[in-house]
């Protein structure tokens, strides 16, 4: 099928919006949010401000769109483990799997999106407004949410015991981070993946000692 100069057009502009977005996240991921410009963003894409405001209003919403693209897929992926009909186990080790990958690929971005939402910024509150953190936060609650459907579902079927969900889908993501964060994980994400999964299911006392320790 012959392209038509719309279609060249439409694709070369989806080129360059895609360009402005990869220098963003370069930048952002290297200089966080406040320290970050505008102008080093043009720089990098070899575009000019026109051409990033066309596209963008502000830096915020640049910043912004960056993250949420980069997280749809991930979070369409987790939305679709969460829903199938694998057994809880096993739904919860792929999860983990794809939080791996995840912010293994993106974390440079991400810790300077959590130092945002914290308020950590370089003059000790966030650079983000109020409406942007609280859509971060949003996305991010949601996110955490489907780790705490699954333990549902684990409670529902006799799988897990009964526990705070919520706080117990928060503890298995705050391993999740610390083993990336602290660059803990294996050459082969399959193996940290379930080695975490099977610390979180089990433990790590051996059942002797735990009965031991309960009957003592």
């Amino acid at each position: 099928m012959k392209m038509t100069q719309a279609d060249t057009l439409h694709d070369a502009s989806r080129t360059k919006r895609q360009q402005i977005l990869d220098a963003a996240y370069t930048v952002f991921s290297r200089k966080g949010f406040h320290r970050a410009t505008v102008d080093e963003i043009i720089a990098l894409a070899d575009t000019g401000k026109g051409t990033v405001y066309n596209y963008f209003t502000n830096k915020e919403q640049l910043f912004y769109t960056l993250v949420t693209e980069k997280s749809v897929p991930f979070e369409h992926a987790l939305g679709e483990v969460a829903r199938s009909p694998q057994p809880v186990l096993m739904k919860i080790e792929n999860m983990i799997r794809l939080f791996l990958r995840f912010y293994l690929d993106n974390g440079g971005l991400w810790r300077v999106l959590m130092h945002e939402m914290r308020g950590f910024g370089s003059e000790r509150y966030s650079a983000l407004s109020l409406e942007q953190r609280e859509k971060h936060q949003n996305s991010f609650r949601e996110t955490i949410g489907m780790l705490q459907m699954v333990l549902d579902e684990g409670i529902q079927n006799g799988v897990f015991k009964e526990c705070d969900t919520k706080k117990a889908a928060y503890a298995l993501f705050s391993v999740i981070i610390t083993m990336v964060f602290q660059n803990f994980i294996d050459d082969d994400i399959e193996d940290t993946a379930h080695m975490i999964a099977d610390v979180f299911f089990y433990g790590v006392a051996k059942v002797e000692k735990a009965q031991s320790a309960t009957n003592g």
